[in-house]
């Protein structure tokens, strides 16, 4: 925190300081460190239990969080841009993090309190997910910001990927330790009782601290983007100024926003495969949370790999190729999915089991709902992985922030679109697979758009 500090002092336009590789490792264990969270609340355990134990009737369940996630990205889609331009008139991006950080680490640990068919109190939990929500993309803002500052564009993409491997491999960690303390234990650990459905409930509070102990050596090792000498209401009024500035000027900017649209829409389709992992596999096919945190397990193990895979795929064949591939791969995998019920596959009805079958992932439906969420992950790992690459190349140097803030809004101004929409649809048919073939719409619309873009950077 001190070098943050000193950082405040730099005349501004004073040059970024490139990171150490022991920095750059900072940084990207950071940016992992922020990733159980999403997996282990938005994506898997805590989703589920939210949707079908904290809220008894699935499709009721399926309805509220997709309404919780619509208002939290419609908060980060307003929120993000701002941030962004206030960070690159004052330069440095640590405080900010910092501040997600005290704020967002609480509210996470807070859903403790999310108790079975709970109705008094339910608001809390309400606010403790959407703090939860905004520390995850508020974060991001900022994290990714300093990326181009501590690298050379040759490890950019290699430094993305590894970010997103070393979050996988923090969700690969975390959910071993929910199998062996919780799921396995004879003698659950810390006295959680698993007939109450504490271990789901501690999710949060296992993220925080993950976040506490290793967001904490990039505020020691990683070198802060330049400061200035403006004061902190200057900088208010600045970035405003600034962001305003950008908005009028985007024009100029065709080509990333042509990448900003088409990656908004993709992205929503990524989003909707995600966020609805756990309360599909619930919902629809009945899974156990030990079933959840072994697809977790797996999946993780899955991502990680993506991630460093496409951050070769990068290098080796661009940005926008790459992207292309994993948003295709997307596609595919949400056709397959929604094909998926307990008695079919591939829209074909099966034919009656007489033994019942045995197993982690007992029946046909489960196992090919298994590999798809893994063929997933995959791809939406590299997506992210070459999205972010792909930002830092087409993007000003000296306008960041700024681009990462429309960046992160590209990502969630209309991610609030698709649960709304989600929710629109379950409630509509009255079932879950119906609003699950909406991510559908948003990969293919998203991939084409992404052909239009030219890779290459724009003039400053």
């Amino acid at each position: 925190m001190a070098e943050a500090s000193s950082a405040g002092t730099l005349a501004a336009g004073a040059p970024a300081r490139e990171a150490s590789p022991l920095g750059q490792f900072a940084w990207a264990l950071f940016d992992g460190a922020r990733s159980p969270y999403n997996v282990l609340v938005n994506i898997f355990v805590f989703s589920a239990y939210f949707s079908t134990v904290v809220i008894p009737d699935p499709v009721q369940g399926q309805i509220m969080w997709s309404y919780i996630t619509a208002a939290a990205a419609l908060m980060v889609a307003i929120g993000a841009p701002i941030l962004g331009a206030i960070a690159d008139a004052g330069g440095r991006r640590k405080p900010w993090l910092a501040a997600c950080m005290i704020i967002g680490l609480p509210l996470m640990a807070g859903l403790w309190f999310a108790t079975p068919g709970m109705t008094a109190g339910l608001g809390f939990v309400v606010i403790a997910l959407l703090g939860g929500y905004l520390f995850f993309e508020y974060s991001a803002i900022f994290c990714n910001a300093m990326l181009p500052n501590i690298a050379p564009p040759s490890r950019i993409g290699f430094l993305s990927g590894l970010g997103l491997a070393l979050g996988n491999v923090s969700g690969i960690v975390l959910f071993l330790f929910f199998l062996i303390a919780w799921s396995w234990s004879s003698q659950p650990w810390f006295g959680l009782d698993p007939a109450a459905h504490e271990p789901e409930r501690a999710v949060g509070l296992l993220a925080a601290v993950w976040m506490a102990i290793f967001g904490l050596p990039l505020f020691f090792l990683t070198p802060d983007s330049p400061g200035t000498s403006i004061s902190k209401r200057q900088a208010i009024r600045q970035g405003l100024s600034n962001l305003a500035e950008t908005i009028r000027r985007i024009g100029q900017y065709r080509n990333i926003v042509t990448f900003l649209v088409a990656r908004m829409i993709y992205n929503e389709g990524f989003l909707c495969l995600m966020l609805f992992t756990g309360v599909f596999a619930s919902g629809i096919l009945g899974w156990t949370s030990t079933m959840l945190v072994a697809e977790g397990l797996i999946n993780s193990v899955v991502a990680a790999i993506a991630a460093l895979f496409a951050g070769w795929l990068d290098v080796r064949i661009g940005s926008k190729r790459a992207t292309a591939v994993f948003v295709g791969g997307c596609l595919v995998a949400n056709l397959i999915l929604v094909s998926i019920t307990r008695t079919s596959v591939f829209f074909i009805e099966l034919a009656p089991v007489l033994t019942p079958p045995t197993g982690l992932f007992p029946t046909l439906p489960d196992k090919v709902f298994l590999v798809t969420q893994c063929s997933i992950a995959f791809f939406v790992t590299g997506g992210l992985v070459t999205s972010r690459s792909f930002m830092a190349k087409l993007a000003p140097q000296k306008m960041l922030n700024e681009f990462f803030g429309l960046f992160a809004m590209s990502g969630t101004a209309v991610a609030f679109v698709g649960p709304l929409v989600i929710g629109q649809v379950t409630s509509f048919f009255g079932n879950q697979r119906s609003g699950v073939a909406v991510g559908i719409v948003f990969l293919t619309i998203g991939l084409l758009g992404l052909f239009k873009v030219r890779e290459q950077m724009a003039a400053k």
